[in-house]
């Protein structure tokens, strides 16, 4: 399941300590990883009986021109026997080019071996319009590589690898296997998520699913219109599915996380979200006592307070702060979380871990919890697909006090406030596993208290070209919650790089003299105090003296699309909300006419203000996005908001030598300046700073 960085800080350095215990945890694994791997090396055997074997002709060529990589696939062919709980593959594709020779002569195929069995009946290459044979067992190396170390995961899984040697252009690849077991966690059942359209070509496409008579299985086509044929034996139904020549799918850019553009077909032998929420009962059984060790917690925080909700923000730090985040996800512990007297006793755990340890610790405090299973990816677009326990990839939980429901992320670490200020993610629907469940809930917005206040105060002595700059900054809910954790899990230099630099954006020569902050555990408060000296805060152009002035963290936030003419939906940072205020203390007097500009549309709203007084000049911005996206139908009302906001949210002061004071030559934007390139040089600072501006 998805998890939440976390990281680990000892006195050493952090990145090299978190290589030795990931080395560490790998060793104390290898023993069983190595058994495994010598009890289920790859096989070869013929293709299954029940396999229909499909060899295209091979010989069309009409897509080469969208293909990428210099190779184009030929055919993608899967087909399930789920009585055998076997599922065959066949895969070919054509080398276009010399960087296809580079970038696809190899075969790797991944297995779990704590339950699956990788067989192989075929690897070749065609040339010529001949075979040469490939498969040899002792060329294919088995490998361990566990690619979601980054994520803190580790789920046993090997590669099988062949370096194919002789690889030239022109040259066809084609390979078979089949892997037998399925993840013993769904007791049978079987599930599945069947593509039509990929990013690339496909010549051929091809899918059937082989089912005993007497199991029902439920078909259901997502942005597409392909029909499914159906044959029957005594014993059992197959359904096939066929496609050629298939176009590659082109993305926009910007989309939102949750909007899949790619036509398939859901299949799954589950009736109902019932029946998943019954298959999670299983998973997540409560009423058995804990451990004494766990006991005599629950008894510390008991005795630590009377107070309900005291008692239950005690339980949730102590699962998010004091349980670190780390997933021994091997076969059937996919899905099937740890017992919470082991999670508690080793002091880590996956999403589904730690919920199941937060929702064991509230209960025997006396508050009703339970489970939430969450897509985190795919969020409200999981309420139309068929019920499946494959569409989550996220555990959290849903807590009842008061007549309320409190939703609680327990892999996000140090969240603070009261009960009421604890933020969760916008994760729109999940599962509530409980007996009564019999759907999706819906899961109100519990953002709304999320809140970043800036205040950046200039103070411009004379035209000397030095200035000082203080930043206060302000954050509540999500937002403390990150920044907070970014405190804790870097140094207090890199910190410091990291502002500077997010200001240096603007201001070249800005160097920051110092950063303090103030954590208010009480209030779940987090507020940064920055101070910078800027050097040459004057740009020298032709004899006149500018400097310019805009919401520097809201520039950062409100971004637009490259592919302006839009057909799929694009994503902007929700939640969001941001109050900016820039003050300016001049040297000179200067005229100025007060300003309000309101901007709204679908996505965001917006407003601005100026004051001027007293050499002082106060810019005063309110921005809140409304969602996560914006849709096609609403992009050319987005785009007219941006404008507004690009060319009227940024000021120029300027001065020439021969003036005797300062004046404002771009109240809105100076089609002259080099305002809207600042901008865009901002929005194009890397991702180091943008951790500043967004919500995990």
């Amino acid at each position: 399941m998805l998890p939440e960085s976390s990281n680990l800080y000892t006195y050493f350095n952090p990145s090299t300590m978190k290589l030795f215990f990931r080395a560490l945890l790998i060793l104390s694994l290898l023993p069983v990883s190595l058994s495994f791997a010598q009890n289920n090396k790859p096989h070869v055997e013929k293709e299954p009986a029940w396999v229909i074997i499909h060899t295209p002709a091979y010989t069309d060529t009409k897509l080469d021109q969208e293909a990428e990589g210099g190779y184009v696939d030929l055919i993608l062919d899967k087909q399930v026997s789920v009585g055998s709980q076997a599922i065959y593959h066949k895969r070919a594709f054509r080398i276009i080019s010399e960087s296809g020779v580079q970038n696809a002569s190899e075969v790797s195929v991944d297995f779990d071996p704590s339950y699956s069995q990788l067989v192989f009946h075929s690897i070749n290459i065609i040339r010529a319009g001949g075979k040469i044979n490939k498969l040899q067992l002792s060329n294919i190396k088995t490998i361990q590589q566990e690619s979601e170390l980054n994520r803190h995961l580790y789920n046993g899984s090997l590669s099988a690898v062949l370096f194919l040697e002789d690889v030239r252009k022109g040259d066809i690849i084609e390979y078979s296997y089949t892997l037998k077991g399925f993840n013993p966690v769904f007791k049978g059942k079987y599930t599945d998520m069947m593509n039509t359209s990929f990013g690339v070509p496909m010549y051929n496409l091809y899918y059937r699913i082989v089912l005993p008579k007497g199991r029902t299985l439920n078909i259901k086509n997502s942005l597409t219109q392909i029909a499914y044929t159906t044959s029957e034996t005594s014993k059992e139904t197959a359904y096939e599915w066929k496609l050629e020549k298939i176009p590659a799918l082109h993305i926009q850019d910007r989309v939102p996380a949750w909007y899949d553009p790619y036509p398939m077909v859901m299949v799954s032998e589950y009736k109902n979200w019932k029946e998943v929420n019954d298959w999670a009962l299983q998973l997540f059984s409560f009423g058995n006592k804990v451990s004494p060790a766990m006991q005599q917690k629950i008894e510390e925080i008991k005795n630590a307070d009377t107070a309900v909700d005291k008692r239950i923000l005690a339980a949730l730090r102590f699962v998010q702060d004091d349980i670190r985040y780390l997933g021994i996800e091997m076969g059937d512990r996919s899905h099937k979380p740890h017992h919470p007297d082991k999670v508690f006793a080793q002091r880590f755990g996956d999403c589904k871990d730690k919920s199941y340890l937060l929702c064991t610790m509230l209960r025997a405090l006396g508050v009703d919890a339970s489970p939430v299973l969450i897509s985190a990816t795919y969020r409200k677009t999981i309420k139309d697909w068929l019920p499946s326990p494959g569409v989550f990839d996220h555990a959290t939980v849903c807590a009842q006090y008061n007549g309320q429901n409190y939703w609680f992320d327990p892999t996000i670490s140090y969240q603070r406030g009261k009960l009421r200020d604890i933020s969760y993610p916008d994760y729109q629907y999940g599962l509530i596993i409980e007996d009564s469940t019999t759907s999706l809930t819906a899961i109100p917005p519990q953002n709304n208290k999320g809140l970043i206040d800036i205040k950046e105060e200039f103070s411009i002595p004379d035209m000397s070209g030095n200035a000082r700059l203080t930043v206060r900054t302000t954050y509540l809910g999500t937002f403390a919650d990150d920044i907070r954790e970014d405190f804790s899990s870097s140094s207090l230099f890199e910190m410091r790089k990291t502002f500077q630099t997010f200001y240096a954006g603007y201001f070249e020569k800005a160097t920051i003299d110092s950063l303090n902050y103030k954590d208010d555990e009480q209030t779940g408060k987090f507020t940064t105090l920055e101070y910078y000296t800027i050097k040459d805060v004057w740009e020298k152009e032709n004899g006149l003296k500018k400097c310019y002035f805009s919401p520097f963290v809201i520039n950062g936030v409100l971004k637009k699309p490259k592919d302006a003419t839009r057909t799929m939906p694009f994503y902007i940072t929700y939640p969001a909300r941001y109050h900016e205020e820039v003050i300016v203390n001049l040297p000179e007097d200067w005229n100025f006419s007060d300003m309000q500009e309101d901007m709204k549309c679908a996505a965001f709203t917006m407003h601005a203000e100026a004051v001027y007084g007293d050499r002082k000049l106060k810019l005063k911005y309110q921005y809140e996005s409304l969602k996560d996206h914006v849709l096609p139908s609403e992009s050319n009302a987005f785009f007219k908001e941006y404008k507004s906001f690009e060319d009227e949210m940024s000021y120029m002061l300027s001065k020439s030598d021969a003036e005797s004071g300062l004046k404002d030559t771009a109240v809105k934007k100076d089609t002259g300046s080099n305002t809207g390139f600042i901008i865009i040089a901002v929005l194009l600072i890397s991702g180091a700073i943008l951790w500043w501006t967004q919500r995990r």
